[in-house]
């Protein structure tokens, strides 16, 4: 069931541009019935002009791991990222988590529940860097068990980038599919998404018998809310966006997403 607040009750607030309900102070049943799944970039971190570039509050990440506490380890991160990445942006934390769209993806206590499957095929990565250095602004990020084409230095080129991705996959790797994103396009192994990621997790100690609470803001996160919805639990859209979504509930930016955390983590 959705959840509730005497805030949410009283004000029935929307995200402007929206028309969603603002997330309301805390998840019905939390913490003992909620398990918490978080994306990062463009979640709880603000987008930067390159993925390298991005930074968390201190406070930020305390908090992060305080709410995990609460929840008896049933928070998980789920993001685009490596694993490896994962682990550096939110040192000292080592947090359940599903890394590259869950071609990654780690249970609590270091073990893996899922390995990363084929990387894309070398021509295919040898044709997308031979793209991307025709034309400037554009950059590549190979993760291993995927590549993603970044534009957000040269938004314009989003529907030359796309369409040549999509033919380049189709020719080289059927094996893998196209999944765009905000400013990005990621090649990865089909199937494979955040929805299955979360699905996977939640099957398992501590996510079992809870209720999943998500939060994202990209076109990857609608898989994870989907599967949410589906379980009764929550979506929520982070940013001013009015979209198609599975999203239940939304708040305006970043910033709004680790002040709620922040916000649980003393509750």
């Amino acid at each position: 069931m959705p959840m509730r607040s005497n805030a949410a009750a009283a004000k029935n607030a929307e995200t402007p541009h929206t028309g969603r309900p603002t997330l309301p102070p805390a998840p019905e049943g939390f913490p003992d019935a909620v398990a918490l799944f978080l994306d990062l970039d463009g979640t709880v971190l603000d987008l930067m002009p390159t993925p390298d570039a991005v930074w968390i509050p201190k406070d930020t990440i305390e908090a992060i791991g305080a709410v995990a506490d609460k929840l008896d380890g049933a928070l998980a991160i789920l993001s685009g990222r490596s694993l490896e990445d994962i682990d550096r942006i939110l040192a000292p934390l080592r947090l359940p988590a599903a890394a590259l769209h869950g071609a990654e993806l780690r249970r609590r206590g270091g073990g893996r529940v899922a390995d990363g499957g084929s990387p894309p095929p070398e021509r295919l990565v040898a044709a997308l860097g031979a793209f991307v250095d025709a034309r400037p602004g554009l950059s590549i990020e190979d993760k291993g068990a995927s590549v993603a084409i970044h534009y957000r230095s040269t938004p314009q080129r989003e529907s030359e980038v796309r369409e040549r991705v999509a033919g380049l996959v189709a020719q080289f790797a059927p094996t893998h599919e196209l999944q765009p994103g905000k400013m990005v396009v990621e090649v990865r192994p089909r199937g494979c998404h955040k929805g299955g990621a979360l699905d996977l997790l939640m099957e398992e100690p501590p996510f079992a018998g809870r209720r999943p609470v998500v939060l994202g803001d990209d076109l990857t996160d609608e898989f994870a809310f989907e599967s949410a919805v589906a379980r009764g639990g929550d979506a929520i859209l982070i940013g001013e966006i009015n979209r198609a979504s599975a999203a239940t509930y939304a708040l305006p930016d970043p910033e709004g997403v680790r002040a709620w955390i922040q916000a649980l983590a003393v509750s």
